[in-house]
């Protein structure tokens, strides 16, 4: 090798890793904010959840204390959550809802929760997500979201219960100590 080429080769060498030093540099701050946002994303997302949550939970209590659920034959009816829609721009994880809704079902002991495609249910649980605009003081915008539950007979078709409950924004406390 000439002392041209070896002089080219190492500027072209220094560059290499001079290169490479400054993507090193660069990835802990782009992975620091990702984090960061992900992070925050899994906080919304936990809120989010609390708040369907307890709507689920309060939408379960007024159709048990309904009396929709009740066989007068004493036994217990077979229920399947079937349809669940959400028709708000947001987005919401249709199976965490889906769970809570099977759970809460199944752990008030009135009906058996089956999934549709293991047997025929005599009830079928529908649900669908709304959003709605509403002003508050000042013409200022807030976003309401309601939980709209449908029970409906599965051989006839006739809705047994309809129910809307709004689903209320929780606010977390953090319990990190404030220093004194």
């Amino acid at each position: 090798m000439n002392k041209k080429s070896s002089v080219t080769f190492l500027f072209f060498l220094a560059g290499l890793i001079a290169g490479c030093a400054a993507k090193t540099e660069e990835a802990p701050q782009i992975s620091t904010a990702v984090a960061a946002e992900r992070v925050q994303t899994e906080k919304e997302s936990e809120t989010v959840n609390l708040d369907f949550k307890h709507a689920i939970q309060t939408a379960v209590r007024n159709m048990l204390q309904s009396g929709a659920l009740d066989n007068l034959a004493g036994e217990r009816y077979t229920v399947s959550v079937s349809y669940i829609a959400d028709t708000t721009k947001k987005g919401f994880n249709m199976e965490d809802i889906k769970k809570y809704l099977r759970s809460d079902l199944s752990s008030s002991r009135k009906v058996r929760v089956i999934s549709a495609k293991n047997g025929l249910p005599q009830i079928n649980v529908s649900c669908r997500i709304a959003q709605r605009t509403a002003y508050v003081r000042g013409g200022k915008k807030r976003q309401e979201y309601y939980l709209h539950l449908v029970l409906t007979e599965a051989k006839s078709g006739m809705k047994l219960w309809e129910n809307t409950t709004p689903v209320v924004k929780k606010k977390i406390k953090n319990n990190i100590p404030s220093k004194s």
